[in-house]
């Protein structure tokens, strides 16, 4: 087992707060265009899917041996030029979407704070910080996790309190036959983002064996889709499911009426200051994602174990990693408009197509390697 490795609990931390970023992005704007007032029972169906994925990444890592990612796995499974085709593909997914979440959390920044600035100054700050701690340890990002989840999960519940006084019951309810429908549409954008966590089954050889991973995840998964549930309910009740599907960022324009002993302001401004976090943290874990898939490909050596600053033996690609991702940034939205785009559709489709698609692939066509694999660990017994 690798000298950095991560406990469970530091593990689920870090993976909650970086899907907090694109569960604010999309959520519950998205669930309240598609499902309108029952925004917040999408978190059922939702359930049932995660619960799905849930399975298949766990069978994936039952099959890891100790200190083994996903990345040597597919190579061990698929060989080498059907592996590194496939991990190629996902490590050039990971730099994108890191790409573009560093654009869209300066947008939200420059949007909701800082109106007469430029989104570059905030692109350029948070990668230089992602490309800093990608070159130590996963599990120093881990307990930074665990005391930043606490923080967030205290944040949340403070605001969706101090809202209450704001919300109506007549934006939920009463639910027509058409309103219960259309829940199962609006549980996409929460599917959406609740797959993103699967990504990091790349950074498996980093994170304590568990021989019930499925067992594991459901306690965490419980707490995505509660805090998700939660966010759809307080947001549509306080604005109603029409201008919240219109409103680019619903949660925190709801911050702006939430006053809590007069501070109004410095909250909203704390509150916003906080979710730059949750980009860091998804960039950094896409960037080491990337790493571990490309790692195996191209036969070089784990990033960790090693002086913070040597780039010897590999960890120079974190810094070309680096100058990818910043391509990516300007690639995918240049204007508000594409932002949109790339956010509501382009990104998900890519990411689900992958995510769904691609593993459940994976897993089909490696079916006569895993039987021959058992069958050979059964003669050697």
């Amino acid at each position: 087992m690798n000298d950095g490795t991560m406990t469970r609990k530091q593990f689920a931390a870090v993976i909650f707060v970086a899907l907090l970023s694109p569960l604010m992005r999309l959520e519950p704007r998205l669930s309240a265009l598609l499902a309108g007032r029952g925004a917040f029972l999408c978190v059922i169906p939702a359930f049932f899917i995660l619960w799905l994925l849930a399975a298949l990444t766990g069978s994936f890592c039952r099959h890891m041996r100790p200190g083994e990612g996903m990345g040597e796995l597919l190579m061990r499974w698929l060989g080498p030029v059907l592996g590194r085709t496939v991990l190629l593909i996902f490590a050039g997914w990971f730099l994108f979407y890191a790409g573009f979440i560093l654009r869209s959390g300066a947008e939200r920044l420059v949007a909701t704070v800082y109106p007469s600035s430029g989104v570059e100054p905030f692109v350029f700050t948070l990668l230089g910080m992602c490309l800093l701690t990608s070159l130590g340890t996963l599990r120093a990002a881990g307990r930074a996790a665990v005391i930043l989840q606490a923080i967030l999960l205290g944040v949340l519940g403070i605001v969706f309190v101090f809202s209450l006084p704001n919300v109506s019951l007549d934006n939920l309810l009463p639910l027509t036959e058409t309103d219960g429908l259309s829940v199962l549409l609006g549980a996409w954008p929460m599917v959406t983002v609740g797959g993103v966590a699967a990504c990091f089954i790349f950074l498996s050889g980093y994170v304590e064996k568990t021989d019930r991973p499925v067992k594991w995840a459901m306690p965490h998964l419980a707490l995505y889709l509660a805090v998700a549930g939660l966010l759809c309910a307080v947001v549509t009740a306080t604005f109603g499911p029409r201008l919240t599907a219109q409103l680019s960022f619903p949660f925190f324009v709801m911050i702006r009426d939430v006053s809590i002993l007069g501070l109004a302001q410095r909250i909203e401004a704390v509150v916003i200051a906080l979710w730059v976090f949750t980009d860091f943290v998804l960039c950094l874990l896409l960037l080491r994602c990337a790493y571990e898939a490309l790692r195996p490909a191209l036969c070089l050596s784990p990033a960790e174990g090693r002086p913070m600053f040597a780039l010897r033996r590999g960890r120079w690609l974190l810094l070309a990693e680096g100058g990818v991702v910043l391509l990516c940034s300007y690639v995918t939205a240049p204007s508000a408009n594409d932002l949109l785009l790339w956010s509501d559709r382009l990104i998900p489709l890519i990411s689900n197509s992958l995510i769904y698609g691609g593993l459940s692939l994976l897993w089909l066509v490696t079916i006569p390697k895993r039987r021959r694999e058992k069958k050979a660990a059964g003669n050697n017994k």
